[in-house]
């Protein structure tokens, strides 16, 4: 009789320990999903205006470089932050929504291609962010050459834009959680 009590016992300890650990991979893609709509900021010099945007990112695939060879280097739109900061590969697409008409409309998008470089503390305390970017906004198709600097464990990225035809800048203020 003992054997049964302490049996049960047994499985039903086991199976609350098991109901209470989340689901891993779909925890952090609803995570994921809600930080996805944190705009970033950007502002665009065109010749004759300046406009200020909200900016989202997504991130299809990373390669990182810089993280242990005991997990595979490559990811998916979902970023563990050390992935990025400690040296990587990204390829990213945004899209745009300016609080003025830039040239025909208020939208814009990009593809763009990003190295971090770990400067400081293997990129905890500050990395160089660099890379081409090809956007198509104020009915214009510019590429844009990317550098920037990201600090605070990848969180925060301080990046500026310059394209040489036709003569644009841009400067965004990028919050990276994943």
């Amino acid at each position: 009789m003992r054997r049964k009590h302490l049996g049960f016992l047994f499985l039903f300890s086991a199976s609350l320990l098991h109901s209470q650990q989340p689901p891993q991979n779909a925890d952090k893609f609803s995570t994921w999903l809600y930080f996805q709509f944190i705009p970033n900021l950007s502002w665009t010099s065109f010749p004759s205006q300046t406009n200020f945007a909200f900016e989202w990112e997504a991130a299809p695939v990373l390669y990182s470089f810089g993280m242990t060879k005991l997990i595979s280097p490559w990811y998916t739109f979902v970023v563990e932050p050390p992935a990025r900061f400690t040296g990587s590969l990204e390829f990213n697409i945004t899209g745009l929504a300016y609080t003025s008409k830039a040239g025909s409309s208020h939208f814009g998008y990009s593809g763009q291609l990003l190295a971090h470089v770990p400067l400081v503390e293997r990129g905890e305390h500050l990395a160089l962010n660099a890379g081409v970017a090809k956007y198509s906004i104020a009915d214009a198709s510019p590429t844009f050459y990317v550098a920037g600097v990201s600090s605070i464990f990848g969180l925060l990225h301080l990046n500026f834009k310059y394209s040489p035809d036709p003569k644009i800048w841009m400067t965004s203020f990028d919050i990276r959680i994943f």
